[in-house]
């Protein structure tokens, strides 16, 4: 595994739920925060199951955000990857791949507190 580049943390601040064509529940899981080289960082978390899979440890997740640069620039990412939930943890881990609005990619891995909320982790290149 390659060395980090950065790190992020951002704090939640809202989910909506809803149903998508297939009749599955859909999360969408909002964030803010910082991290390093992007500055402030807002996203969402967006994730799908069938009703009876709600207790699910595992799944896949998409993100999209967009980080408000130090120079006053906007920079998207859509990012796909998977989220697991160990056993007797209160925390989800995550792993994404995420593509930049400049071409560039990067790989994050970091874990979502279920007690605080804060959806921390590090920043890996692609």
């Amino acid at each position: 595994m390659s060395e980090p580049i950065g790190e992020f943390s951002l704090t939640h601040i809202g989910n909506t739920y809803g149903t998508n064509t297939a009749g599955d529940i859909t999360s969408s899981v909002n964030f803010q925060g910082h991290a390093t080289g992007f500055g402030t960082v807002w996203g969402t978390l967006i994730s799908s199951h069938h009703l009876s899979d709600s207790n699910a440890s595992s799944g896949d997740i998409q993100w999209v955000g967009e980080a408000f640069l130090d120079d006053g620039s906007v920079l998207g990412g859509i990012g796909k990857g998977t989220w697991q939930k160990p056993e007797n943890e209160h925390t989800w881990k995550l792993t994404l791949l995420v593509n930049l609005s400049d071409g560039g990619k990067h790989r994050s891995e970091g874990s979502i507190d279920l007690e605080t909320l804060v959806y921390s982790g590090k920043i890996y290149s692609a």
